[in-house]
């Protein structure tokens, strides 16, 4: 996979909504790949759930025969407890960007062998 990255390091919302059938795990990459190196916090919807997961991307990575987003997910989701969550990229129907950064936990840790094979991580 090629990945080019766009250099406009302004404060924005970046959103691409896509049909479930037209997702891209490309482009959907990119915008993570520019919200790990920019700390933000993220909104990550994936396919049939019926709203986003609030995260702090971490990274991509290879886990199995499975591409993930290696993330800590905010508990501000009824339902949905935090914690660390590896979450499919070929599920991932829309990344937003929000205005707010995180601090990456002390508990993270990415020479983990879970996580043998990077694509890109903080």
């Amino acid at each position: 996979m090629s990945i080019h990255f766009d250099e406009d390091k302004s404060d924005r919302l970046i959103s691409i909504q896509m049909a479930s059938t037209d997702i891209d795990p490309e482009y959907i990459t990119k915008q993570l790949y520019e919200a790990v190196q920019r700390q933000k916090v993220c909104g990550v919807t994936l396919l049939n759930e019926p709203g986003p997961r609030i995260v702090h991307p971490y990274g991509v990575c290879q886990s199995g025969k499975k591409i993930v987003i290696v993330c800590w997910q905010e508990s501000s989701q009824v339902g949905k407890s935090s914690g660390y969550r590896n979450l499919s990229l070929l599920k991932c129907t829309l990344v937003e960007m929000e205005d707010r950064h995180f601090i990456v936990r002390n508990d993270f840790n990415p020479d983990d062998a879970m996580y043998a094979d990077w694509v890109f991580h903080i």
